[in-house]
């Protein structure tokens, strides 16, 4: 992908997961060609990249639109994770494997690493990280049922994504909810690996909806207001 594309790619991806277009919004190349100083060639490839990642869609003649994730489909996300994942690290901290505790404190250290590290790809790796690591809870709570019910919700591009919206400091405090819900599942108390994991995800939505209100306002100038019809936070 090109500078110019990349650059599209990046700004469009943190307005859609920060909500600055409403669901359904249609995504049209020349006035945000024009509105970044682009080509429409690098803005098309960027909601390509945009479409894979499942932040947007396109249908047959209606053309590139916003995925429709509304506030309400994220709580719901959200409070999901939250009385399932629960339900797997109790699981998981009854079972006592070593080996999950081992691979939890491994992805933990890697988690440490790759904030201390930083740089442009630290998004990405940080995704990729805390996945493995709520799979790895998920697979030690040696339940099919749960793996079943869980596994896509874990992955949503919209949870995914909130790491693009969140501070260093909110990666931090993640990063501690994980030590927390390693230091529960390794101590075999499936009440407190249970209570840990709530607080982490329920956190983890208010972060979310806070650091979106943030990114959309700074993206709006000074004084204007948001058009009516738009989807706004609703906490």
């Amino acid at each position: 992908m090109s500078s110019a594309s990349e650059t599209a790619y990046e700004l469009l991806k943190q307005r859609l997961v920060a909500g600055s277009y409403p669901p359904g919004a249609q995504l049209k190349e020349e006035p945000i060609a024009r509105e970044l100083g682009l080509s429409r060639t690098p803005v098309r490839a960027a909601l390509k990249r945009l479409i894979e990642d499942g932040l947007a869609t396109v249908d047959a003649g209606r053309g590139v639109r916003v995925a429709q994730w509304t506030d309400a489909d994220i709580l719901e996300t959200y409070h999901l994770r939250s009385l399932l994942e629960a339900h797997a690290a109790q699981r998981a901290a009854q079972r006592g494997d070593p080996a999950v505790r081992a691979e939890l404190e491994r992805l933990n250290r890697e988690m440490a690493a790759a904030i201390g590290k930083g740089g442009a790809d630290m998004v990405l790796r940080l995704q990729a990280i805390n996945s493995r690591f709520h799979r790895t809870i998920l697979d030690g709570s040696g339940s099919p049922r749960l793996k079943l019910l869980l596994a896509s919700i874990i992955d949503m591009p919209i949870v995914v994504r909130s790491f693009f919206v969140s501070t260093r400091a909110d990666l931090q405090q993640s990063l501690q909810h994980h030590k927390d819900i390693t230091a529960a599942i390794a101590s075999g108390d499936g009440e407190v690996a249970a209570q840990a994991m709530q607080l982490h995800l329920r956190l983890a939505a208010q972060r979310f909806f806070q650091r979106r209100a943030e990114f959309v306002q700074a993206q709006q100038p000074a004084g204007a207001t948001r058009p009516p019809d738009s989807q706004h936070l609703r906490t």
